[in-house]
C-alpha cells in the first residue's frame, strides 16, 4: 500500500504496485502485519530507502536541494556530491555513505559516468512519470567524526523538473512535500541567467530564457511547510533555508561591450575571497550573504528578499558546479567546482545549534 500512495495510485486498484519488503505499522511488536514474522530491516517513511544503523547513532536531520528547471540543480547536485566524497572528507573528518544500492547506482549511471568520465553536461530533469525509480531521490548518510560528539546526518537530494514545483498542488500531488516538510534544512538555487533584468544585459552565449517568476516555486515550497507545520500567515518558517546564485563563473568577471557592471560579481566581490579551511568560516559567509542579498534585492524583486525573511533562518551563496561555461554538451575546460559546498557547511552548522562543524 505504501508505495502505491507513494506513486498516487489507488491502493485497491488495478495498477496497486506492491512491495516484497515486510510492513511495521505497530512498533511494539515488530511484526509483519501480513506474515506476521519478526523484520529486521527499517525503511525510511517518507522516501522507503533503507536505513543503515549508523544512521540511527546520529540526529535525524535531513536537508534537501530544490530549485526551478534550469537552475542548475543536477550538475549542483553531481559535483556537490563528488566534493563530500574527496576533498570535504578531507577537511572535515567526514564519509559519505550511500543510502542504498539505488542510490550508487543511480548516481554511478546518471550523473558521475557522463559528468566527470565523459566530459558532457546532464540533460534536463524530466518531469516525475509513474515509473518508482524517477521519483527515488539520492539518499546519503554523512558522518562528522571531526567535531565532539560525532555527528550524522541524512542528504536528500532531488532532482525534480521544474514543472513539478509549478504549483502547491502539483508538489503534494507528487508527494514531493512530504520530504519538503520533513526537511531540516532547505538548499534554493537561483540562476541568474533565468533572471529577466540580468539575461537583458550580459552578453553570454546560449543564454536560457528569462524567467519571469523566478522566486514562485520558492512561494509554493513556503505554502507546504507552512500547512504542513500549521503555521498561521504570519508566522516565520524555522526551517533554515540556504539561497544559491548557481553559475557564478559568468558573473565574476569586469563588464565587456555594452553589459552593465551591476549584473556581475567584479574584481572586489566577496565572492573571490575564500573561507578558511576546515572551519566554519562565519565573517566570510556574512559577506558573501550580504553581497548576494543586495545582488538579488536589485535584479529579482524587493517581493523576492521578503519572501525568503518569512524563514527565520536564511542566508545567501553563490557557487559554480562546473567552474566555467560548457560548450554545447561539452566541458571543455573539465570541471572545477567554486564553492559549492559552502551551503552545506553553514546548514550543517545552523541545524547544529552551533560551530560543530569546526
Amino acid at each position: 500500500m505504501e508505495n502505491s500512495v507513494f506513486l498516487g495510485r489507488d491502493p485497491a486498484g488495478r495498477d496497486a504496485v506492491t512491495t516484497k519488503s515486510h510492513i511495521i505499522r505497530r512498533s511494539e511488536d515488530g511484526l509483519c502485519d501480513v506474515c506476521r514474522r519478526a523484520a529486521f530491516i527499517r525503511l525510511c517513511p517518507v522516501c522507503h530507502n533503507p536505513i543503515p544503523h549508523s544512521a540511527e547513532e546520529g540526529s535525524d536531520t535531513i536537508f534537501t536541494v530544490l530549485g526551478p528547471r534550469g537552475a542548475g540543480k543536477s550538475h549542483y547536485v553531481a559535483v556537490l556530491i563528488d566534493q563530500l566524497r574527496n576533498p570535504f572528507s578531507a577537511e572535515f573528518g567526514s564519509t559519505l555513505t550511500p543510502a542504498s544500492d539505488r542510490t550508487t547506482v543511480k548516481y554511478r549511471n546518471e550523473y558521475y559516468k557522463r559528468l566527470f568520465e565523459e566530459g558532457r553536461t546532464l540533460p534536463s530533469a524530466t518531469p516525475y512519470d509513474d515509473e518508482r525509480a524517477a521519483r527515488d531521490p539520492l539518499i546519503y548518510y554523512l558522518r562528522l567524526d571531526k567535531g565532539k560528539p560525532p555527528r550524522s546526518c541524512t542528504l536528500a537530494f532531488f532532482d525534480t523538473a521544474g514543472e513539478d514545483l509549478d504549483s502547491v498542488e502539483r508538489v503534494d500531488a507528487l508527494n514531493i512535500g512530504s520530504f519538503v516538510a520533513a526537511a531540516s534544512g532547505i538548499i534554493y538555487l537561483v540562476d541568474p541567467l533565468q533572471i529577466p533584468y540580468v539575461n537583458a544585459r550580459i552578453n553570454v552565449e546560449d543564454k536560457p530564457d528569462a524567467s519571469p517568476d523566478v522566486g514562485d516555486r520558492l512561494g509554493y515550497i513556503a505554502d507546504i511547510l507552512r500547512s504542513r507545520k500549521g503555521l498561521r500567515p504570519g508566522d516565520r518558517i524555522d526551517v533554515p533555508l540556504a539561497v544559491v546564485l548557481t553559475k557564478a563563473d559568468v558573473l565574476m568577471r569586469d563588464p565587456e561591450g555594452d553589459e552593465e557592471e551591476e549584473v556581475l560579481l567584479g574584481p572586489e566581490s566577496s565572492v573571490r575571497v575564500m573561507r578558511r579551511r576546515g572551519t566554519y568560516d562565519e565573517r566570510n559567509f556574512d559577506e558573501v550573504g550580504a553581497e548576494v542579498e543586495e545582488y538579488l534585492r536589485r535584479t529579482v524583486s524587493e517581493g523576492f528578499i521578503q519572501a525568503v525573511d518569512r524563514f527565520s533562518k536564511h542566508e545567501y551563496f553563490a557557487v559554480s558546479a562546473l567552474g566555467s561555461s560548457p560548450s554545447g554538451e561539452a566541458i571543455p575546460r573539465g570541471i572545477a567546482p567554486f564553492r559549492v559546498e559552502d551551503p552545506l557547511i553553514w546548514l550543517l552548522n545552523t541545524c547544529g545549534g552551533g560551530e560543530e562543524s569546526e
